[in-house]
């Protein structure tokens, strides 16, 4: 078993750098969550989560523990996380080692920011305006991204 106190997660991805595995979970209500994987460790599902049930009741009043792993990035309200990215090309120079994640409801792709030692740092919203299923880099170091709405599209990012 690689590790553990896992709810659902939708976007996997390691680092081609780095060796860094990286992960998008849904939550339950809320408490969507991004962790940086490590080998062997707890990440708390069910007994400490930001989640709630969806009658809107708590699952654990716990959020933290101690012997867990904390997410790097809590998403209340859920943007129902999916697809996951770590950019390395050469088309975005500034987006160097930061992570994408596709939204579902919130229709769009989260950039988060990491610093040297990989701990997120900043988020920035891109609106898509669509489901966005999936995201991930191209062999031409473009960004490549799919929508599921009913007449769902392979959207490819290029520099300004």
């Amino acid at each position: 078993m690689w590790s553990y106190g896992h709810r659902n997660i939708q976007g996997l991805a390691v680092d081609p750098a780095t060796n860094q595995v990286w992960a998008t979970e849904h939550g339950a209500r809320g408490g969507d969550e991004v962790n940086q994987l490590e080998a062997g460790e707890n990440y708390g599902w069910p007994v400490a989560t930001h989640s709630r049930e969806y009658s809107g009741g708590l699952i654990s009043p716990e959020t933290s523990l101690p012997g867990m792993v904390d997410p790097q990035v809590i998403w209340t309200p859920s943007i129902a996380p999916s697809g996951l990215a770590v950019y390395r090309g050469d088309a975005f120079p500034d987006w160097q080692g930061d992570l994408f994640a596709g939204g579902l409801v919130s229709q769009d792709i989260r950039r988060l920011e990491l610093d040297a030692a990989g701990n997120v740092v900043n988020e920035v919203p891109m609106a898509m305006g669509q489901r966005v299923r999936d995201i991930r880099q191209g062999p031409d170091g473009l960004l490549y991204v799919l929508t599921d709405e009913s007449n769902g599209q392979l959207i490819r990012l290029d520099p300004l």
